[in-house]
This record gives C-alpha cells, sequence and structure tokens, in this order.
C-alpha cells in the first residue's frame, strides 16, 4: 500500500493526499480449468476466488476496489494478462470518481490487458462521474495472433438518477487495441462540462452515459440488424449503433440511462456467444444481486 500526503495547496489548508492501488494477474488454463498464474496487489486493489458456472473451465473473476470509490489523487493500476483459457472479469458494482471542487489533481486509472492466447472478456459495470471531477481514464489492450477479446466500457456524466448533472469537471480517456503490435483501435476523448463536445450534436449531445463494446469475433449483420432493432425500440432512452472495422465489431450507447445501456451490451454480448461459440454463457451472479 501506498500512502503519502502532498504539500499544502493555496486553495486548501489541507495536505493533498495521493493514494496509489495497484493489481498484477494472470491466467493460465490448468487441469481444464482457467486458475490464477500469479496475483500481486498493492494497495485498495482485490480479487475474489475465481467462480466457474459454466462448462468448458472458464473463469469468473470479480474485481473489488473496497474504497468504493477514487478521491482526489488517487491512482488506480490494473495489469492483467491471458496466458491460456478463457476468463471473464466483471466488478462488483459501479466505480465512482468522487468531486475534487477546485483542486487540479487527477484523479486517474489505467487498465493494461494482454490476451495471449484464449479468450478475455472484460465486461464492468459502469463508472461514474460525479459532478466537479478531474478523471483520467486510460486502457490498452494488446491481442496475440489467435486470442479473442470481448470489452465493454460504459462511464456515466453525473448521477442522474438522483438530479445531479455534470455541469463541472473533466474528463480525458483513451482506448487503445493492438494485435501483435498493429493499431486495430484507437481513440480519444477529452472535454470539460459544458464546452463544445459535451453540448453539440457531434459531440456528447449533453447526454449523460456513453458507452462503447468491442468484440474481436464478428456475428453476422442480419443478427446485429435484429439486435439494433430490438434495443433501439425506445428512442427516448438514447440509441445503439454497430459498426465493423476490419476484424473487430463495434458497438456504441449514448443516451441518459447506463442500465440500458449495460442491458444492451449484454444482450449483444450473449447473442454473439450463442451464434459463434454454440452455447448461451453464463452471466456473472453478481450482475442480480
Amino acid at each position: 500500500m501506498l500512502f503519502e500526503t502532498l504539500e499544502l495547496t493555496a486553495e486548501s489548508s489541507k495536505p493533498l493526499r495521493r493514494w496509489r492501488a495497484q493489481l498484477d494477474l494472470s491466467f493460465r488454463e490448468s487441469d481444464g480449468r482457467t486458475r490464477f498464474d500469479h496475483c500481486l496487489h498493492e494497495g485498495p486493489l482485490r480479487v475474489q476466488r475465481l467462480f466457474y458456472p459454466e462448462p468448458g473451465g472458464k473463469a469468473h473473476c470479480y474485481l473489488l476496489h473496497p474504497p468504493g470509490g477514487v478521491v482526489l489523487g488517487d491512482e488506480l493500476e490494473i495489469n492483467i494478462a491471458l496466458n491460456t483459457g478463457e476468463a471473464l472479469i466483471t466488478t462488483p458494482s459501479a466505480g465512482r470518481f468522487y468531486t475534487v471542487d477546485k483542486h487540479q489533481e487527477t484523479q486517474r486509472q489505467t487498465v493494461n490487458l494482454a490476451v495471449r492466447k484464449g479468450r478475455l472478456e472484460w465486461l464492468p459495470q459502469e463508472t461514474i462521474l460525479f459532478n466537479g471531477v478531474n478523471a483520467q481514464l486510460e486502457t490498452r489492450i494488446d491481442l496475440e495472433e489467435s486470442s479473442q477479446l470481448a470489452f465493454w466500457d460504459v462511464v456515466v456524466l453525473g448521477r442522474p438518477a438522483c438530479g445531479e448533472t455534470f455541469t463541472c469537471g473533466r474528463l480525458k480517456q483513451t482506448l487503445e487495441i493492438y494485435r501483435q503490435g498493429e493499431p486495430l483501435l484507437v481513440e480519444r476523448l477529452a472535454f470539460e462540462a459544458g464546452d463544445r463536445v459535451s453540448q453539440s450534436r457531434m459531440g456528447m449531445q449533453q447526454q449523460s452515459t456513453v458507452g462503447i463494446m468491442v468484440l474481436t469475433e464478428v456475428p453476422g449483420m442480419p443478427l446485429l440488424d435484429q439486435w439494433l432493432e430490438a434495443v433501439n425500440s425506445d428512442a427516448n432512452c438514447g440509441a445503439f449503433t454497430v459498426t465493423q472495422r476490419g476484424s473487430l465489431m463495434i458497438a456504441r450507447y449514448l443516451g441518459d440511462d447506463a442500465q440500458r445501456c449495460r442491458e444492451g451490451f449484454a444482450s449483444l454480448w450473449s447473442t454473439a456467444v450463442r451464434e459463434l461459440r454454440g452455447h448461451v454463457p453464463a452471466t456473472p451472479r453478481i450482475w442480480h444481486t
């Protein structure tokens, strides 16, 4: 655990603090099941024991952050490698980035995923950015030649459920996906509350929830069209889109209903797995509690 006090600022009589947390995990298939190959943590990041709710030895792993949120100066780093086998990683609840008021200290989360052989599913619950955050979210994914990926990321601005809108604060977000060092997808989003990116029709359109899902195994377009028709039946809660970029299928959501976004992505994930792999995947039990 690393906890250090920073020097005083002119804006506050209290010292700033920094709490750094790091989790290093690797998985490997052994005796018909995907198991931990390596697990090292520093600070408040943990994992529970693995669950095996479906045949074939696929591991379900719950990533825990006991403090329940990221505050002024916190830094989270998550490094996960899948060497062989299949693993699904999720979280028991939404991540939260709390208000930092007038401080300029960054709240940072860095996720590095390496899939060497097998299939990794990174399906966390949403990240909620409270009004007044200074958040930086960075994700890099490195795939080897035969590895497969299912990934989603959902970000909520403010707390719509209790009427809090995102009127101040800033976000910098990057997503980079590579296969054998060649870029498949590189995206960057940076804005401050109320600026042109957050307001314009070419940007966030004043919506509170933005999500992206990426699959490296692309199901047939008729199936995707059926899925789009089903999830977009209620236009008042935002909209989903699907595009294909090379070997990637990319689904997006822009609206103001995080639950609908997660449920839509989960439906696409389940549909794609059933179509491509011949079985319905078991959803993590924690999603239903």
